[in-house]
């Protein structure tokens, strides 16, 4: 498992920052599209960095 720093934007408008574990960045996405925090919500930009 690796750590991924993920953020979401609308806009400059700061949604999520989070610590999320996951084998790739294809999970860590897939984790934050069914997430509560993102389930409905307009995003522009999604960040995802490993630490």
């Amino acid at each position: 498992m690796n750590e991924y720093k993920v953020t979401v934007r609308n806009g400059s408008t700061l949604i999520l920052s989070d610590i999320i574990k996951a084998e790739d960045e294809r999970e860590v996405l897939g984790t934050l599209l069914i997430s509560s925090e993102l389930f409905n919500q307009p995003f522009t930009d999604i960040r995802i960095l490993e630490r």
